[in-house]
């Protein structure tokens, strides 16, 4: 008995030095565990998703299909030509046309999304073809555009790329290199690539199967430069060869993703007609008269680029849905996969830990994606701020989430997680280039924070004080509270040290400089309040929701909204012990409470979490994976050879 007594003495002495008493916190911890009864997860499904819910039904039944099997045993270009056969076999059902991009987006981001859970290479060679080719000439176009591109996009008569990353610049659009430079004896625009780091690259579709491309280029007329525009230019005839001025080398194999044939494009003073500029808000007269009913090549360029906003929904969503699918297979599989005896491996702590506030996460991004989904369909210019902020966070904390949740399905999973059919890995590694196309995740921050920094600039306010006991944090008002107040802090820091900058910098006109000096150097508190932002957003947004829904649904979200919020501040507890608004009593608060919702959820054989992820309506024929259903017969899903 002396270990024990010695391990007792020690406790003693830590809990003095420490000035904690775990028995005392979890005693006045205030539990905010609630009661979840049974609830139809159906109904949860329609309440997180909303909207066409019947059209989604009927794209998943038409995903049961034997073309949408998974086979990895498929070479490069037979995967190619399998992700194009089942682009043909979608775009054949007529679920959607491109116009709706402009018309019912809500309708075809539904079309896109839902394919995303048979194939994300299916998802994302559509993606391409019709948001970011078919929907840059329906936003930019006008009726000639319309009426002569648009149904040749829509049964792929004319598979379609999106030509805005070049070599030599991936963020910086602005700065891209390809010209464009009217001739008014010909009278046609000359596309040309100067050199090799303007042309364009990582071009999906450009590969081997695209026959058009939206181009972004630096227009020029009588001498004057213009800014960035699009010019829609052939790049292979009807029988797939090249058009002539136009060289193409394929990227070849890539770590995933592999369905989509991206390419490499040059333009050697290829001429296109006038009509092949998209001029909604630019022409140019036969004349060579430029004019634009937008005066400043900056907010110019904002209305080009504004088009991005969809693609970033798109891929925020495809992340979510890939957690979703990873989420169901692993606690399916822990609830059902015994170790050490008799003890299914959901019952282990360290696994709820891992899997469960990926799973409130989930919830969590979804219920945004889905908000600001049905703000931006509304199409309100009083919105577009927020709804460029928004799409550009959430769009990096998707992204972002999804990689870390994925990673701890796959090892939750141990060995069976890298078999290629249990659908994890492939899904992990054709999904990682989602955290730096359509914007890299890192800049995408940058522009959340950027925008708050501009407001707090201009009307500077200091954090408000919180005093919180260690037995309430759990509380949805304190969960709140202390969310803000991170932002909040990490805003009057950093517009603190840019006002300074400013002031220091003296009446030599350098004030702004020194403010994006001031920026740059703190670049990574920028990042740390881009993610606090949109964390606490996410958070308020899911407690909304819990709130207002039905009955039946309204604990489990309250749930999942608890997890989630109690789990954001576990991850920057440093930021708050080092405020002093914490304590060491607040942290070890948080733990339990953490500890306590996962041992809920996995109670009773994870019944409450298994519902959870019923939730999520992805049906059985998508989720695919063998640990999923059976993993006693895994061997039987092989190819014997």
């Amino acid at each position: 008995m002396a270990h024990v007594q010695r391990i007792e003495t020690l406790s003693r002495h830590l809990t003095t030095a420490t000035g904690l008493d775990m028995v005392s916190v979890a005693d006045d911890l205030a539990d905010s565990t609630v009661q979840v009864g049974q609830f139809n997860p159906r109904e949860l499904y329609e309440y997180t998703v909303r909207d066409n819910l019947e059209l989604r039904d009927r794209i998943l039944d038409f995903l049961k299909g034997d073309i949408f099997k998974p086979n990895h045993y498929l070479s490069l270009l037979e995967f190619r030509q399998l992700t194009l056969e089942r682009l043909q076999k979608f775009v054949a059902q007529q679920y959607f046309i491109t116009k709706d991009y402009i018309d019912d987006p809500l309708k075809f981001q539904a079309c896109l999304a839902t394919i995303g859970f048979a194939d994300y290479s299916l998802c994302i060679k559509a993606g391409v073809h019709f948001t970011l080719c078919g929907g840059t000439i329906a936003k930019l176009g006008t009726e000639k555009h319309h009426t002569k591109l648009l149904p040749l996009l829509d049964d792929l008569t004319l598979p379609g790329c999106f030509g805005m990353t070049e070599l030599g610049h991936g963020s910086n659009v602005m700065g891209i290199q390809t010209q464009a430079t009217y001739d008014k004896a010909s009278d046609c625009f000359v596309i040309n690539t100067p050199d090799d780091t303007a042309s364009k690259f990582w071009i999906g579709g450009a590969g081997q199967h695209g026959k058009v491309c939206t181009v972004f280029a630096q227009l020029t007329v009588d001498g004057k430069w213009q800014g960035p525009h699009v010019f829609v230019v052939r790049i292979r005839d009807n029988n797939s060869q090249l058009t002539p001025g136009v060289k193409i080398l394929d990227n070849g194999p890539k770590m995933g993703l592999n369905g989509v044939d991206n390419g490499q494009i040059w333009f050697d003073h290829v001429k296109v007609p006038r009509d092949a500029l998209l001029d909604k808000y630019a022409s140019v007269s036969a004349e060579g008269v430029y004019s634009s009913s937008i005066k400043s090549v900056a907010q110019r360029f904002g209305v080009t680029v504004g088009g991005l906003t969809t693609g970033r929904l798109l891929i925020a969503q495809g992340a979510v849905d890939a957690c979703k699918v990873g989420t169901a297979i692993a606690i399916r599989y822990s609830c059902n996969r015994p170790q050490f005896g008799e003890k299914m491996i959901m019952e282990y702590i360290t696994q709820q830990r891992r899997l469960l506030p990926g799973l409130a996460t989930t919830y969590a991004m979804q219920v945004s994606m889905m908000r600001l989904r049905e703000l931006a369909a509304k199409g309100d210019p009083q919105d577009g701020k927020a709804i460029h902020v928004l799409s550009s966070g959430l769009k990096a904390a998707a992204t972002w989430s999804r990689v870390d949740i994925l990673q701890q399905c796959r090892e939750c999973c141990g060995g069976q997680g890298f078999l290629a059919a249990n659908k994890i890995g492939p899904m992990k590694t054709d999904m990682d280039v989602d955290v730096t196309f359509e914007g890299d995740n890192t800049v995408m921050m940058q522009q959340v924070s950027k925008s708050l920094l501009d407001t707090a600039m201009k009307r500077p306010k200091k954090p408000q004080a919180v005093s919180i006991a260690p037995g309430q944090v759990a509380a949805p008002g304190a969960i709140t509270e202390l969310l803000q107040y991170r932002e909040d802090s990490l805003t009057a820091q950093l517009g603190g040290a840019m006002a300074r900058a400013m002031k220091g910098a003296g009446p030599s006109g350098r004030a702004m400089t020194a403010a994006n000096e001031a920026f740059e150097a703190d670049l990574d508190l920028v990042v740390a309040l881009g993610w606090a932002h949109i964390e606490s957003h996410a958070y308020r947004t899911l407690l909304a929701e819990a709130q207002a829904a039905p009955s039946s649904l309204k604990p489990a979200l309250q749930l999942l909204a608890s997890l989630y919020g109690l789990t954001r501040l576990e991850r920057s507890i440093a930021h708050y012990l080092a405020a002093g608004v914490l304590q060491g009593g607040h942290a070890a608060a948080v733990r339990l409470q953490i500890n306590k919702l996962c041992s809920q959820l996995s109670a009773d054989a994870g019944k409450l979490a298994l519902l959870m992820c019923e939730g999520f309506g992805v049906p059985d024929h998508l989720l695919q994976a063998p640990i999923a259903f059976n993993w006693q017969q895994i061997g039987t899903t092989w190819k014997h050879v």
